[in-house]
């Protein structure tokens, strides 16, 4: 390992221990925003329910262990597939396969690496979300029981349909569970299961061939963001979170994902980029061409899907004309 190479990964394990040190500083020394409540809201007047469908441990197992299962499966399927693809070997193959199998190990690294920067971004974003709002949960009524300033509480009809921000508690509870009452905005479990499923779908799109069935990758991304659409909707159904909560965290997670995929890791660098745009100009620019009669710039194909391979004429066509080629989803 070259000293540049070390110090990068140094670096990258520093932004690493950075956000998770952000994450921990919100949790201990960030309290939720103390919100008010109208009397007889019965947004808020749901059971308390302690045992939730989709625990914290699940959420781990879900959101580290399928992840990183499937970047390695499907790394190794790629390598497999590589290895089985060469009948014979010569003493130069043998180098080359033990280079490709390297390559394979350090994308391991990456795409991992990747994953966790957006799960840690995605958790920093939901966190001081949960914290600046301090949305009351559903089960706010039945946890708290709120005395108000003058002595009354909420069953006094002349208190009903009246905002009210100065009460306490009336309820022996610990300061961690009135803490987490106030946190309802956004949905965590939310917001972190479709981070790491819509990644994987993601992931899968460019990664995993399709020449044993085209079907079965599609199956795979469909059943990813199933399982992320069945966790989100079971914290309304346990009455931990308004529909709204969901929604946003929905909505967080897929565009934590999606710039993740976009940006960091580079999935489709050929539609994110600025050389999508140079791209098009260069067809505008044929398409005139041709018209006026001139000499125009041959229209090359820029991508390719499944398993159709790369044409070797190809390469010096690309590197004259600017275009860049991508091959999602084939495996060399």
């Amino acid at each position: 390992m070259s000293a540049m190479v070390a110090l990068r990964r140094f670096i990258d394990l520093l932004l690493f221990v950075l956000l998770v040190a952000v994450e921990v500083a919100l949790r201990q020394w960030m309290p939720p925003q103390k919100r008010g409540f109208f009397c007889g809201d019965e947004s808020l007047q749901y059971p308390y329910t302690d045992k939730q469908t989709i625990g914290f441990a699940v959420l781990c197992i879900i959101v580290f262990g399928i992840p990183f299962i499937v970047i390695f499966v499907v790394e190794l399927f790629r390598q497999l597939s590589h290895s089985r693809g060469k009948k014979q070997h010569t003493t130069q193959d043998a180098a080359n396969e033990s280079c490709y199998c390297g390559r394979r190990w350090k994308n391991i690294y990456a795409q991992i690496g990747y994953y966790l920067l957006g799960l840690l971004m995605t958790l920093v974003a939901t966190e001081i979300a949960k914290r600046s709002i301090g949305r009351l949960r559903p089960y706010f009524f039945n946890i708290c029981k709120p005395r108000l300033s003058d002595g009354t509480n909420c069953e006094f009809e002349q208190n009903q349909g009246h905002y009210f921000t100065d009460y306490k508690c009336e309820s022996d509870v610990s300061h961690r569970m009135m803490a987490e009452v106030a946190m309802s905005f956004p949905s965590g479990h939310s917001s972190t299961v479709f981070y790491a499923m819509v990644y994987i779908a993601l992931y899968l799109q460019v990664a995993l061939s399709t020449r044993g069935s085209k079907l079965l990758k599609h199956l795979l991304q469909f059943s990813a963001v199933m399982l992320a659409w069945y966790v989100a909707l079971t914290r309304i159904n346990d009455h931990w979170h308004h529909w709204s909560d969901v929604l946003v965290g929905i909505l967080m997670g897929a565009l934590f994902a999606w710039l993740v995929a976009c940006y960091v890791a580079k999935f489709f660098e050929g539609r994110c980029s600025t050389s999508s745009v140079a791209a098009s100009k260069i067809l505008v620019h044929s398409g005139l061409a041709a018209a006026s009669g001139q000499s125009a710039t041959p229209v090359l194909p820029a991508y390719t899907f499944g398993s159709v391979p790369y044409l070797q004429h190809h390469g010096p066509n690309h590197a004259a004309y600017g275009q860049t080629y991508h091959n999602y989803g084939y495996v060399p």
